[in-house]
Parts: structure tokens; C-alpha cells; sequence
């Protein structure tokens, strides 16, 4: 950071395009959400107005996750309505948006196994194409700062297609992860402020835990770095909906 400003650096100038293309795309949704404004950029920087705030604390989540909700209403009502989660999507402004399952299914497949996770629940949750669609932007706490009421959200490296409820159960996941487990009534109030804000669209609670499953395969590797202290299923508040279902 320097001054007012926080540049962030690429090695790969396709990536450096392709973030500036997803903050404009999120930036013209008019959800109201507080972006940082991209002020400059060149092949390999670009270069963001530096927002007040601090990192989310457990208090701040459903803040967090009412933002989110924001941009997801948002984003279904303005570009993403007749959008399928199992094929790729050009936005009006020529956004190639990637589909729900491509991107990570390898990678989840990959961590299942080692984990010791049934393929099959996997790929039940990857292949309901049929939900209503919003995106994936990586949900970790660390891309929101808090400021007063207001939560403002950053990074914008990867967007693909999702499901409603996909991106809050991994602010969920994070914050236990870097926190640890999260009491009962502040995961209600996450869920109910992201419904209030996605409504009509429903997350619901099972779709919720089972998408958290998916996160914690994602985020596993990084445990014991970027502030993941507490492994998912030490802290899972829930019991795990993939055994439940095999069972």
C-alpha cells in the first residue's frame, strides 16, 4: 500500500485482465455493495483506492453476509437470469463468466479423496443444474473490511456461475476456521440476512451445510496458513451432512 492507493501485482497478465473485467462487471451491478475503485492499471497491476476498515471479526458476519447478499440479488437480477450453472455465461458486457462444477470438480475430487469423502456426494451437489444462479467470487473473510455499519468487499480474482448460499457458506467456513466454532444464533442471523437480501431465492439450511463441505475440501490445504488455525470438522457446528446422507 502507498498513500490512499493498495496495488496489487500479477505475474500473469491474462489474470491482471481478467480481475479488472470482474470488478467492472460487480462494480456496474448497482447492488449498493462498497467496492474499492480501480483508479489505474497496466498489464501486470492494477491499482485500487485504499477503503477504511478492518478485518471482519465474528461480529461483523452478518454485515458481511447481508453485503453478499446484495451482490448476489444483484448480479441474478441484472445479469444472470437465464444463466445455467453447468454452462459457461456471456454477460451483456461480454463477461465470459465459467460454469459452477469445471473449475473445481478436479480439485475437489482430488481432496475428497484424501479426505476420505464419498465421490458420489460430491458430484450430487456439483450436478444440481437446475438451481436459480448467482456467482462465486472467494468468500474468505480476508476480501471484506468492516467499517462502521458498512462491509465492503475486495478481491476479485476468480468469478464463476454458483448457486445461492454457495459463497456465504465459505465466509462461514473461513471465519470458523480462523476464529472457531461459530454459536448457533450467529450463523441464523448470516442466514437470515442474506435471505432478506437474495429473496425471493432461498438458501436453505441443508443446502448451506452442504455447500460448507465443499469448501472445506477446498480450503483444507491451507490449513495452518493465512490464519486457518482450526481444522473444519473440529468446529463444524453441524453434524456432517456427507455421512448423514450416506448413511
Amino acid at each position: 500500500m502507498s498513500g490512499a492507493i493498495f496495488v496489487k501485482r500479477y505475474d500473469d497478465p491474462e489474470r491482471c485482465a481478467a480481475a479488472a473485467a470482474h470488478h467492472a462487471w460487480l462494480a456496474g451491478l448497482g447492488s449498493g455493495v462498497r467496492l474499492p475503485a480501480l483508479v489505474a492499471r497496466s498489464t501486470r497491476h492494477l491499482i485500487f483506492e485504499r477503503l477504511m476498515g478492518h478485518a471482519l471479526g465474528v461480529e461483523d458476519l452478518p454485515r458481511a453476509a447481508a453485503a453478499l447478499g446484495r451482490l448476489h440479488g444483484a448480479a441474478h437480477r441484472d445479469a444472470l437470469r437465464t444463466a445455467c450453472l453447468d454452462q459457461p455465461h456471456i454477460t451483456s458486457t461480454g463477461l465470459v463468466i465459467s460454469d459452477f462444477a469445471s473449475p473445481r470438480q478436479a480439485a475437489l475430487h482430488h481432496a475428497a479423496a484424501a479426505a476420505g469423502v464419498h465421490e458420489s456426494v460430491i458430484n450430487a451437489v456439483l450436478d444440481r443444474v437446475g438451481e436459480p444462479v448467482t456467482f462465486y467470487k472467494d468468500p474468505n473473510i480476508r476480501n471484506y473490511l468492516a467499517n462502521g455499519n458498512e462491509v465492503a468487499v475486495v478481491d476479485f480474482d476468480d468469478l464463476t456461475l454458483a448457486p445461492f448460499g454457495y459463497d456465504l457458506a465459505g465466509l462461514l467456513v473461513t471465519a470458523s476456521m480462523t476464529y472457531g466454532r461459530l454459536a448457533d444464533l450467529s450463523i441464523a442471523r448470516c442466514l437470515r440476512a442474506y435471505r432478506v437480501a437474495v429473496a425471493p431465492h432461498i438458501c436453505s439450511l441443508a443446502d448451506l451445510k452442504r455447500y460448507a463441505e465443499l469448501h472445506h475440501l477446498l480450503t483444507l490445504r491451507y490449513l495452518g496458513r493465512n490464519g486457518y488455525r482450526h481444522a473444519w470438522p473440529t468446529v463444524r457446528p453441524w453434524p456432517d451432512p456427507f455421512l448423514t446422507e450416506l448413511s
